[in-house]
């Protein structure tokens, strides 16, 4: 893994290679497939995030079209909400059993709230559909190299960052 150090002048420096490099040098690697950490120089936190959301932007002024602007509008206009819905989509999607145990519960409580069933006969039937005998066989992954966790991690802090800026764009909307 590759570890970048970033300066306070934002200058990013390959410590393995023994040279600066340019946010297209991080896109090529991650391109490639090779895992990045980018470190702040004088505190050593972890920048990996921010700096990947930097190459996405950076992506989007050349290319254009990345994210189309009705995704940015609304995630600037509903903030949270909307980051929450995406953080629970790519959980869903890489984790499927605790969300569809989730949903399960959920249904439950439902059918419990409408007196279909008491709350005895609930917690027997979400004992019975969450039992892990029930749980289904998970294929191995397709392709060796793919690590659904590092690639879940790398989705969660990026999602994080925007939440975080979101926060910072808040106060400046409502003056």
């Amino acid at each position: 893994m590759p570890l970048i150090k970033r300066y306070s002048n934002r200058k990013l420096y390959n410590v393995d290679a023994s040279s600066y490099i340019v946010l297209d040098d991080i896109a090529e690697m991650v391109r490639r497939g090779d895992e990045v950490k980018v470190v702040d120089y004088a505190s050593g936190a972890d920048l990996t995030a921010l700096t990947l959301t930097q190459v996405i932007f950076e992506q989007e002024k050349k290319l254009g079209g990345l994210l189309p602007q009705a995704i940015l509008t609304r995630l600037l206009r509903v903030g949270n909400t909307t980051l929450q819905t995406i953080r629970g989509g790519v959980n869903a999607l890489l984790e499927p059993i605790p969300f569809a145990e989730e949903e399960i519960r959920r249904r439950v409580k439902v059918l419990v709230d409408d007196k279909t069933f008491n709350s005895e006969q609930g917690q027997h039937l979400i004992d019975l559909l969450t039992a892990p005998r029930m749980r289904p066989i998970m294929p191995p992954a397709v392709a060796p190299e793919a690590n659904p966790t590092n690639e879940l991690d790398i989705l969660r802090s990026q999602v994080d960052l925007l939440e975080q800026e979101l926060e910072k764009l808040q106060p400046q909307q409502q003056k």
